[in-house]
């Protein structure tokens, strides 16, 4: 049986709000949300800066949470830092997990 520490379902989304952003993390497998923040002063959906994506991991990590380095892929297409571009979702998506969980990996 595999416990909470060594669970890879955590994802963090920034999806579009009516002005800028609203980050929440989430199970991919359930709807209730973890931790939400409100990003209303970002860019409007679908721009997503190098520096937003860099900020959306420093809220994370206010929150408790940060992307797994695994999952941060150099020049993949749709993708900026560990986010990636989700159009159904009119959001971008990150896999993280809780700083225990990282710390457990020895992250």
């Amino acid at each position: 049986m595999t416990d909470d520490q060594d669970r890879r379902d955590l994802i963090a989304v920034c999806s579009a709000a009516a002005t800028g952003y609203v980050l929440q993390v989430r199970r991919a497998d359930e709807e209730g949300v973890l931790a939400e923040k409100d990003l209303s002063h970002w860019p409007d959906y679908p721009a997503f800066p190098f520096d937003a994506a860099h900020a959306a991991g420093r809220e994370l990590i206010r929150l408790g949470y940060m992307i797994w380095p695994d999952t941060v892929l150099p020049a993949v297409a749709g993708a900026v830092v560990g986010w990636r571009h989700d159009v159904d979702q009119r959001a971008w998506v990150a896999q993280v997990g809780s700083v225990e969980q990282l710390r457990a990996a020895g992250i």
